[in-house]
């Protein structure tokens, strides 16, 4: 492993899928409040999709200038993986509030809720593993799966978002 991805691993912790989330002020220079903000401002749930990656620029910039010895790959590759935590702990948040909803409007529902998001897990890390072998195994590959995670995750929180507001 070259120094520099060891670097970003190190600054964005080792990615799990009980990754702690990205915090203001974390090593990463990602602050999850810009994902908020943007959800906030969608008036359309097409709107709040493209709110993934809203976090790149001012992490990368951030990067940039903390940590400039760290190459550029290994640099995106550290805000891919800081705002895929962040998205991964706002889904978190809406699939507790959709499973609460759901376990009062009957067991059968809050266990379908489960089972659909296992399943899910498993697409989104078969499409995103995918992603990684059918993009090479150079940069392309190396941010195909990350940059994949962080937008199955995006429109999975999406999708949570519009079944809470239809059952509230």
């Amino acid at each position: 492993m070259n120094k520099g991805l060891a670097l970003a691993m190190c600054l964005a912790g080792a990615t799990s899928m009980m990754a702690p989330p990205a915090v203001a002020g974390d090593s990463s220079g990602l602050d999850p409040a810009v994902i908020d903000q943007c959800l906030a401002d969608a008036a359309t749930d097409g709107a709040r999709l493209d709110c993934a990656g809203a976090g790149q620029e001012s992490c990368l910039a951030y990067a940039e200038a903390e940590h400039g010895e760290v190459g550029p790959v290994d640099r995106q590759l550290n805000c891919l993986d800081a705002e895929w935590q962040a998205w991964e702990a706002k889904l978190n948040e809406v699939y507790d509030d959709l499973k609460a909803v759901e376990e009062q409007r009957g067991p059968d529902r809050a266990e379908a809720l489960v089972a659909m998001e296992r399943s899910w897990i498993a697409f989104r890390d078969a499409r995103c593993a995918y992603d990684r072998l059918t993009n090479g195994g150079g940069t392309g590959g190396a941010t195909a799966e990350p940059l994949c995670k962080l937008n199955e995750t995006a429109r999975q929180v999406i999708l949570l978002m519009a079944y809470r507001r239809d059952r509230t």
